[in-house]
C-alpha cells in the first residue's frame, strides 16, 4: 500500500502538515503528487503563516503586475524559469526539482505555474521579488528616525533571514537602501495609499 492509496481526505491532512521544502520533494515523486503538492490551498497556508504579516494588498497588486509582465515576455520561459531552477537548486538537489526521470529539456515543465501561490512563495523566498511594505525605526536606531514607520520596497535575503529595504527619495535625498532589516521591524501598510499621492477630500466643500 502506498500513500496514494489513502483516502483523499487522509492524504490532504498529511500534506497540510508538510513544510514547504517537503512539498517540493514530494512534488518530484510522481505526477499525481506533483499536482497535489503544488495546489494553491496548501501553499496559501504557508504564505499566510510566514509572509502574512508583511504582505498586504499593495504587495498583491505588485505581484499581479509582475505576473502580467512575465506572461507577456517572450524570454520568460528561457530566462526566468532558469533563474527559479537556479534558486531552488540552492535549497534542494536539482534532481528533486526536475525529477529523476526528466531530461534537461523538461525542467521548465516541472516548475509551478507562474500564477500559482507556490510560485509567489518561492519568488518571495528567492529575494528576486521586491514588494511594498513598511519599516519601523528606519536605519535601526538612528536618532532621526526613532519611533517612525516608513514606506519601503523590500527584498528578502534567504542567507541571513533578513531584508533589504529600499526607501523612496525625499526632496533632494537620493534613494536610501538599508540591509539586515529584521522581521520584527516590518509590517504590511495599514493604509493602502502611497504617501505622495494627492488626497482629495470632501470635508471642506462649501454647501
Amino acid at each position: 500500500m502506498s500513500v496514494l492509496d489513502l483516502p483523499d481526505l487522509a492524504l490532504e491532512c498529511i500534506l497540510e502538515k508538510v513544510p514547504p521544502e517537503g512539498l517540493c520533494h514530494l512534488a518530484s515523486v510522481c505526477s499525481s503528487l506533483r499536482e497535489r503538492c503544488m495546489s494553491d490551498h496548501l501553499w496559501e497556508r504557508h504564505l499566510k503563516q510566514k509572509w502574512g504579516g508583511i504582505i498586504g494588498a499593495a504587495a498583491y497588486r505588485e505581484w499581479q503586475w509582475h505576473i502580467a509582465l512575465r506572461k507577456d515576455s517572450r524570454l520568460f520561459n528561457q530566462a526566468k524559469q532558469k533563474g527559479l531552477v537556479s534558486y531552488l537548486s540552492r535549497l534542494w538537489p536539482v534532481s528533486v526539482i526536475v525529477g529523476p526521470n526528466l531530461g534537461a529539456g523538461d525542467k521548465g515543465n516541472n516548475l509551478p505555474p507562474i500564477d500559482s501561490i507556490m510560485y509567489w512563495y518561492l519568488a518571495l523566498e528567492s529575494g528576486k521579488f521586491w514588494f511594498p511594505a513598511q519599516v519601523y525605526n528606519r536605519e535601526n536606531g538612528h536618532v532621526g528616525f526613532m519611533l517612525s514607520c516608513y514606506d519601503a520596497e523590500l527584498s528578502y535575503d534567504p542567507r541571513t533571514d533578513t531584508f533589504h529595504a529600499r526607501y523612496p527619495p525625499h526632496g533632494r535625498m537620493a534613494v536610501a537602501i538599508e540591509t539586515g532589516v529584521t522581521w520584527d521591524r516590518l509590517r504590511a501598510p495599514l493604509v493602502d495609499t502611497p504617501a505622495h499621492d494627492l488626497h482629495i477630500s470632501e470635508c471642506f466643500e462649501l454647501p
